[in-house]
């Protein structure tokens, strides 16, 4: 019995082989020893200070941690789970200073072993103070991510919303995303807006404080992880202990996201963000919107911003 089975082998490797070739080889980053590469970005106290930004290549199905790894020396805690320190910049809980990361500009319910990356998503890590904020939902300094990839590999409907003053800044929004690889952008009045892109979708909102969709949002500052809201046609900026840090009235415009509140899953969820492009005028508004098409390497790694023309403030 032995003997033939020895004789039957080299037909069933024939039959293998025969099989494989008829098989399409499988697209690099997408398995069997496949390559993507990723952005790992670090920084610390709310994306000002940039420890360092570098282009990684990965292995199919590779992780978050890992690709931290490649990029920087990393010490963990709790089992590898959770980063501890950075290059040697080491998070210290009496200070409630701690490493915080971001898939794409959104925040995710995942450890970072647990995220597997795609190709051209951006991972950015920050070492940043908590103690008045330990959750914040998303940040605007990898745009124009997550419209581009969206997270886990899902790109969502791209859609630009605006009130009535701000056609012409929406469309040309909406175009520079197009410009930047994304498909699909819609355009839309905010009084026009399908529930199914509201509640699904990566949106951009451009009005003032009185426009409907951006008073849903400003109501729910702390929830939605923002460090400033509009009030009586100023935006009051908060710093990172929560603190009313400055007031900003006539030409200033501000840029934050959260994600979709609208979104079954609520915030938390990890599905979709939401960029809010406002400002205390109709020019500072302006100035929001020109700093996201024309200016976005000045938002680079910022969580939210203030803007007047071409000026920018991080924030906090």
């Amino acid at each position: 019995m032995a003997s033939k089975a020895r004789r039957g082998l080299p037909l069933i490797l024939l039959l293998l082989a025969a099989i494989l070739a008829g098989c399409p080889a499988p697209p690099a980053g997408t398995g069997n020893g496949g390559q993507s590469k990723v952005t790992v970005v670090v920084t610390r106290d709310f994306g000002k200070e940039l420890i360092l930004a570098e282009e990684v290549a990965i292995g199919d199905g590779a992780d978050a941690m890992t690709a931290l790894q490649s990029a920087a020396e990393v010490e963990t805690k709790y089992g590898g789970g959770f980063v501890k320190a950075v290059n040697g910049l080491s998070s210290q809980e009496a200070k409630r200073l701690d490493w915080f990361y971001y898939i794409n500009g959104i925040s995710l319910n995942l450890g970072a072993k647990d995220y597997r990356l795609r190709d051209g998503d951006v991972e950015h890590w920050d070492l940043r103070d908590w103690s008045y904020l330990q959750f914040v939902p998303a940040v605007i300094g990898a745009f124009p991510q997550p419209f581009l990839s969206g997270v886990r590999g899902e790109p969502k409907t791209a859609a630009v919303v605006y009130d009535g003053p701000f056609a012409e800044e929406a469309a040309a929004l909406a175009a520079s995303l197009e410009g930047r690889g994304v498909a699909g952008v819609t355009l839309n009045g905010a009084e026009a807006l399908p529930d199914g892109v509201k509640e699904q979708g990566n949106l951009i909102i451009v009005g003032g404080a009185e426009s409907r969709l951006i008073l849903e949002l400003n109501e729910l500052p702390k929830k939605l992880g923002f460090f400033a809201y509009m009030e009586e046609g100023k935006i009051i900026a908060l710093d990172k202990k929560g603190e009313p840090a400055g007031e900003y009235g006539a030409g200033w415009g501000l840029i934050q996201a959260t994600q979709n509140p609208w979104n079954p899953k609520g915030v938390g969820g990890g599905e979709s963000a939401v960029f809010m492009v406002t400002g205390s005028d109709a020019e500072g508004i302006e100035s929001a919107a020109q700093a996201l098409i024309n200016n976005s390497d000045g938002l680079r790694h910022a969580y939210a911003a203030l803007v007047n023309n071409s000026q920018i403030i991080k924030i906090p």
